[in-house]
């Protein structure tokens, strides 16, 4: 009897101390994060994408780079029901710009949900269509690039930060505007990341002309890689006058590689590598009740060495946004959440 008084005790004094540290959490997180809790917005969105990969020798003296011609989007941001979306569409490019970069065909699909202290961002890109440029031979912007049409990519991840300092630190506040930094803080972080990349072309990647520069073993025509990554960072967010903020995060470490390649007639070869991974993200703006703008850029690189060169991979993003709140009214009080709760039966 005293052994079951004991554990009721114990696990009465647990639960009580759990409730206390989340009521310490959200007291000491209100003096730093302001929540938007009676508050509907929405804005508009304008996002430079660059999605490329690099094809160089170890010593970095001899660099191709990658990149399909499609850079702006167009979309639009709400948060409604208590729940954030956003949205955007590749702009067409002019017609003279076609000429000097080739066409491009273009899909591009990114979902980005940001909890209190944990954030996710799956994308998949399908790209067909790329131009070239040798870093050793640089063009003007008014020549005719290197043009590869038959070259596709295709590119699917899912990344996931955790950030540990929950009571002071929100990441929402500087990359969608769901919160307000009130006082500037920051955080240990977490980046993980699992990334499946694939490319087909016609014909070998970088052609016979390369291959006394980087090797022919490395010239190849399909490529498919898998990268699974765990990297450790730090955030912080700088705030002026409670309103105007700069933020910063970036995580760097390892990652394991699994590549299949080969050069047109040969066969499939494969390596299994460590290499490394980075996350970097940098934000800045104004952010006060009603009225929000600000610019926010995220940069990912993986590297991969095969065949002594060194294929990376990356993706660019500058966005600018600016939106207003409007204090929600009638229907719009609900929450998405509400239809997943039991209704009470008084």
């Amino acid at each position: 009897m005293i052994r079951v008084f004991v554990l009721v005790a114990c696990c009465v004094l647990s639960w009580s101390s759990s409730a206390q540290n989340k009521e310490l959490d959200a007291l000491e997180r209100a003096q730093f994060v302001e929540r938007f809790t009676h508050y509907f917005f929405v804005w508009p969105v304008v996002k430079e994408r660059t999605t490329s990969f690099t094809i160089q020798n170890v010593s970095g003296s001899q660099k191709l780079v990658y990149k399909p011609d499609v850079s702006y989007h167009l979309g639009a941001g709400v948060f409604i029901f208590g729940v954030g979306a956003q949205f955007v569409l590749a702009l067409p490019v002019s017609d003279n710009r076609e000429r000097l970069y080739g066409h491009s065909n273009a899909f591009d699909l990114q979902a980005n949900i940001l909890g209190e202290y944990w954030g996710i961002d799956a994308f998949t890109q399908n790209y067909n269509g790329y131009y070239w440029e040798d870093k050793n031979k640089p063009l003007s912007t008014t020549a005719v690039h290197p043009q590869r049409k038959d070259i596709g990519t295709w590119n699917n991840g899912i990344n996931g930060i955790y950030f540990f300092n929950k009571r002071k630190y929100s990441m929402r506040s500087t990359y969608n505007y769901y919160e307000r930094q009130l006082k500037s803080a920051g955080s240990f972080i977490i980046s993980a990341n699992i990334n499946a990349f694939s490319l087909r072309a016609d014909s070998a990647i970088y052609g016979a002309p390369y291959e006394s520069l980087l090797g022919p073993g490395a010239n190849f025509q399909r490529l498919d890689y898998l990268t699974i990554s765990a990297a450790p960072g730090y955030a912080h967010t700088f705030v002026i006058h409670q309103k105007f903020f700069i933020g910063g995060a970036v995580a760097y470490g390892p990652a394991f590689n699994k590549l299949e390649y080969n050069t047109g007639q040969q066969p499939w070869k494969s390596a299994a590598q460590l290499n490394t991974f980075l996350d970097l993200r940098l934000s800045g703006g104004y952010n006060s009740e009603h009225f929000f703008t600000g610019v926010a850029y995220s940069h990912q690189t993986r590297n991969i060495n095969y065949e002594g060169v060194m294929f990376l991979s990356s993706n660019d993003a500058i966005k600018f946004s600016i939106g207003y709140r409007f204090k929600e009214v009638g229907i719009l009080k609900r929450r998405a959440f509400d239809i997943f709760r039991p209704k009470s039966s008084l």
